[in-house]
Protein backbone atom coordinates (compact mmCIF):
# COMPACT_ATOMS: atom_id res chain seq x y z
CA UNK A 1 0.00 0.00 0.00
CA UNK A 2 2.84 2.44 0.86
CA UNK A 3 4.57 1.77 -2.48
CA UNK A 4 1.32 2.45 -4.30
CA UNK A 5 0.97 5.89 -2.71
CA UNK A 6 4.61 6.69 -3.45
CA UNK A 7 4.19 5.72 -7.13
CA UNK A 8 0.98 7.77 -7.36
CA UNK A 9 2.73 10.85 -5.93
CA UNK A 10 5.64 10.43 -8.39
CA UNK A 11 3.18 10.22 -11.31
CA UNK A 12 1.32 13.35 -10.17
CA UNK A 13 4.57 15.32 -9.75
CA UNK A 14 5.86 14.17 -13.16
CA UNK A 15 2.56 15.17 -14.80
CA UNK A 16 2.72 18.60 -13.16
CA UNK A 17 6.30 19.16 -14.32
CA UNK A 18 5.38 18.05 -17.84
CA UNK A 19 2.43 20.46 -17.96
CA UNK A 20 4.74 23.35 -17.00
CA UNK A 21 7.08 22.49 -19.90
CA UNK A 22 10.01 21.36 -17.76
CA UNK A 23 10.74 18.42 -20.08
CA UNK A 24 10.59 20.53 -23.28
CA UNK A 25 14.12 21.47 -24.49
CA UNK A 26 12.78 24.68 -26.06
CA UNK A 27 12.01 25.95 -22.56
CA UNK A 28 15.73 26.04 -21.80
CA UNK A 29 17.16 26.94 -25.22
CA UNK A 30 16.45 30.65 -25.32
CA UNK A 31 17.46 32.95 -28.16
CA UNK A 32 21.15 33.61 -28.66
CA UNK A 33 23.84 34.11 -31.26
CA UNK A 34 27.43 32.95 -30.94
CA UNK A 35 30.41 33.46 -33.21
CA UNK A 36 30.24 36.25 -35.79
CA UNK A 37 33.64 37.75 -35.04
CA UNK A 38 33.73 40.24 -37.93
CA UNK A 39 30.28 41.17 -39.15
CA UNK A 40 28.70 41.32 -35.73
CA UNK A 41 25.80 39.46 -34.23
CA UNK A 42 22.68 39.43 -36.41
CA UNK A 43 20.12 42.02 -35.30
CA UNK A 44 17.18 39.62 -35.25
CA UNK A 45 16.01 36.27 -36.62
CA UNK A 46 12.83 34.24 -36.79
CA UNK A 47 11.96 30.69 -37.79
CA UNK A 48 8.33 30.27 -38.86
CA UNK A 49 7.20 26.73 -38.05
CA UNK A 50 4.26 26.38 -40.46
CA UNK A 51 6.30 27.34 -43.55
CA UNK A 52 9.84 26.37 -42.50
CA UNK A 53 10.90 29.92 -43.43
CA UNK A 54 14.00 31.38 -41.77
CA UNK A 55 14.47 35.16 -41.73
CA UNK A 56 17.67 36.83 -40.53
CA UNK A 57 18.57 40.51 -40.25
CA UNK A 58 22.35 40.90 -40.67
CA UNK A 59 24.15 43.99 -39.37
CA UNK A 60 27.51 45.22 -40.67
CA UNK A 61 29.58 45.57 -37.51
CA UNK A 62 32.82 46.48 -39.29
CA UNK A 63 34.14 50.01 -39.41
CA UNK A 64 33.57 50.41 -43.16
CA UNK A 65 31.31 49.30 -45.98
CA UNK A 66 31.35 45.71 -47.26
CA UNK A 67 30.18 43.97 -50.43
CA UNK A 68 28.12 40.91 -49.48
CA UNK A 69 28.45 37.98 -51.91
CA UNK A 70 26.28 35.32 -50.27
CA UNK A 71 24.46 34.56 -47.06
CA UNK A 72 23.61 30.92 -46.32
CA UNK A 73 22.37 28.83 -43.44
CA UNK A 74 23.13 25.25 -42.46
CA UNK A 75 19.97 24.05 -40.78
CA UNK A 76 20.65 21.53 -38.03
CA UNK A 77 16.98 20.86 -37.33
CA UNK A 78 16.76 17.40 -38.93
CA UNK A 79 19.94 16.36 -40.63
CA UNK A 80 22.20 19.06 -41.90
CA UNK A 81 21.68 20.83 -45.19
CA UNK A 82 22.71 24.16 -46.68
CA UNK A 83 20.09 26.75 -47.59
CA UNK A 84 20.93 29.91 -49.57
CA UNK A 85 19.24 32.93 -48.02
CA UNK A 86 17.66 35.34 -50.46
CA UNK A 87 18.24 39.07 -50.15
CA UNK A 88 20.13 41.88 -51.81
CA UNK A 89 23.82 41.37 -52.37
CA UNK A 90 26.28 44.19 -52.85
CA UNK A 91 27.32 47.11 -50.73
CA UNK A 92 26.24 47.43 -47.10
CA UNK A 93 27.45 50.45 -45.16
CA UNK A 94 28.93 50.34 -41.67
CA UNK A 95 26.27 49.80 -39.00
CA UNK A 96 23.49 49.18 -41.54
CA UNK A 97 21.25 46.10 -41.67
CA UNK A 98 19.77 43.91 -44.40
CA UNK A 99 17.15 41.14 -44.24
CA UNK A 100 17.73 37.67 -45.70
CA UNK A 101 15.24 34.80 -45.82
CA UNK A 102 14.72 31.33 -47.22
CA UNK A 103 12.36 31.06 -50.16
CA UNK A 104 9.12 29.63 -48.83
CA UNK A 105 7.93 26.38 -50.49
CA UNK A 106 11.15 25.91 -52.49
CA UNK A 107 14.37 25.37 -50.55
CA UNK A 108 13.84 25.72 -46.84
CA UNK A 109 14.80 24.44 -43.45
CA UNK A 110 12.94 21.42 -42.12
CA UNK A 111 9.55 22.26 -40.70
CA UNK A 112 9.32 22.13 -36.94
CA UNK A 113 6.39 22.28 -34.58
CA UNK A 114 5.73 25.70 -33.01
CA UNK A 115 7.67 25.98 -29.75
CA UNK A 116 10.42 23.59 -30.90
CA UNK A 117 14.02 24.71 -30.54
CA UNK A 118 16.28 25.19 -33.55
CA UNK A 119 19.97 25.77 -34.20
CA UNK A 120 21.23 27.24 -37.48
CA UNK A 121 24.79 27.97 -38.58
CA UNK A 122 24.85 31.23 -40.53
CA UNK A 123 27.60 32.00 -43.05
CA UNK A 124 28.20 35.45 -44.59
CA UNK A 125 30.70 35.80 -47.46
CA UNK A 126 31.79 39.40 -48.07
CA UNK A 127 34.60 41.62 -49.32
CA UNK A 128 35.54 44.78 -47.39
CA UNK A 129 35.41 47.72 -49.80
CA UNK A 130 38.86 48.63 -51.02
CA UNK A 131 40.14 45.06 -50.62
CA UNK A 132 40.57 42.27 -53.17
CA UNK A 133 39.89 39.07 -51.25
CA UNK A 134 36.66 37.71 -49.81
CA UNK A 135 36.24 36.91 -46.15
CA UNK A 136 33.80 34.60 -44.39
CA UNK A 137 32.10 35.15 -41.06
CA UNK A 138 30.19 32.30 -39.43
CA UNK A 139 28.22 31.84 -36.26
CA UNK A 140 25.29 29.98 -34.78
CA UNK A 141 21.83 31.30 -34.03
CA UNK A 142 19.42 29.43 -31.80
CA UNK A 143 15.85 30.06 -30.81
CA UNK A 144 12.32 28.77 -30.68
CA UNK A 145 10.14 28.22 -33.75
CA UNK A 146 7.23 30.65 -33.98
Amino acid sequence: MTYGWAILIIIVVAAALYSFGIFNPATWTGTRATGFANIGVPQDWQYTADTGNLQVIVRNGLGGAIDISTVSATCNTTGSFNVPLLGATGSLGAGLTRTYATEVNTTQCARLAPGSSFSVQLKVVYTPQGRSFTQTDTGTITGTAQ
